[in-house]
C-alpha cells in the first residue's frame, strides 16, 4: 500500500489480485469512476498513484490517455504492461525532492482505510508533493457494511462522505468533490455482512462469456453512478480534494 507499515502480505495479495481481476465487473466500473472524477476536476499530470498495488489502475489510466505512474511500498510484481511504470518496493516518501515535484496530481486508491492516522499521511504527503494540485481518493464505504473482509484486508474504518472529507480537508477549505457509488451493491453488502463471519472471495472472471457478462455488470455501475445521486450511499466512495487556489 504506502508508508505507516501498511504494505500488504503475499496471502492477501494473491487474494486481491487474482490473475485477470482486471476483467471483474467492479475494477471494471471503479477504474472508469476514477477517471471520471478527473476529468471532472481537470487533473493534470504528472499523476502519482501512491500504494498502487500492482499497477492495474495505472494500467486502467494509461490507456485512458492519463500520464500517471505509481509506487507501493510492498515487493510485489506489477501486472502485465504495467511494469515501465510502477515501482514496487518503493516508498513514496523515499522519492527525491526533484522527482516529487514534477506530479501535480496524487491518488490513494482504497490506501487510506488501512491507516491509523490518514489525515497525517495526507498532511505528509502534500509537503512531500509541493505541486500538487488534486488529491484523489477512493475508499470502502458506509461502517455498517464493516465485515470479515475489512478484517482481513487490514481495514481501520469504513467511509461516509463527511469522514472522508474530515480526513481529506480537515480545515474545510479546499476545492472538494465527492459521491458514493456501487449503490446497487449496497443492499446485499448489507445483508451479506449481518447473515456470514466468513471473507469474502474475490475471484477474476475467465475469458469468454464471464469476462463478457462482467464487462456488461461494470458497465450497468457505471451508468448508475451517472444518474444517482452521489450522496446516496453506496459501497464505496471517491473524492477530490484541491489546493485552495484551484477553487
Amino acid at each position: 500500500m504506502g508508508g505507516q507499515g501498511t504494505a500488504f502480505d503475499h496471502e492477501q495479495f494473491d487474494s486481491i489480485y487474482p490473475d485477470g481481476v482486471e476483467r471483474h465487473y467492479w475494477n471494471r466500473c471503479r477504474n472508469q469512476v476514477i477517471a471520471s472524477m478527473l476529468r471532472r476536476v481537470g487533473a493534470q499530470g504528472p499523476m502519482l498513484e501512491v500504494g498502487c498495488g500492482k499497477g492495474l489502475v495505472v494500467q486502467a489510466l494509461r490507456s485512458e490517455g492519463f500520464d500517471v505512474e505509481g509506487v507501493d511500498i510492498a515487493a510485489v510484481d506489477p501486472v502485465s504492461g504495467a511494469a515501465a511504470h510502477v515501482r514496487t518496493g518503493t516508498d513514496a516518501f523515499a522519492l527525491s525532492a526533484e522527482e516529487a515535484v514534477r506530479y501535480k496530481t496524487l491518488l490513494l486508491l482504497d490506501v487510506i482505510e488501512h491507516l491509523e492516522h490518514p489525515a497525517e499521511f495526507i498532511q505528509r504527503l502534500r509537503a512531500a508533493f509541493p505541486n500538487i494540485e488534486w488529491v484523489v481518493a477512493t475508499v470502502p464505504a458506509r461502517q455498517e457494511l464493516f465485515s470479515a473482509h475489512d478484517t482481513f484486508n487490514r481495514h481501520f474504518r469504513r467511509y461516509d462522505l463527511p469522514t472522508m472529507r474530515a480526513h481529506m480537508d480537515p480545515e474545510g477549505d479546499r476545492a472538494w468533490h465527492s459521491s458514493y457509488f456501487f449503490h446497487a451493491l449496497y443492499p446485499l453488502a448489507w445483508l451479506q455482512a449481518r447473515a456470514s463471519k466468513e471473507r469474502r472471495r474475490f475471484s477474476a472472471p475467465r475469458p469468454g462469456f464471464a469476462s463478457a457478462l462482467h464487462a456488461f455488470i461494470g458497465a450497468a455501475l457505471m451508468l448508475e453512478h451517472r444518474i444517482v445521486p452521489g450522496r446516496i450511499r453506496g459501497t464505496s466512495c471517491i473524492a477530490a480534494s484541491g489546493t485552495r487556489a484551484a477553487r
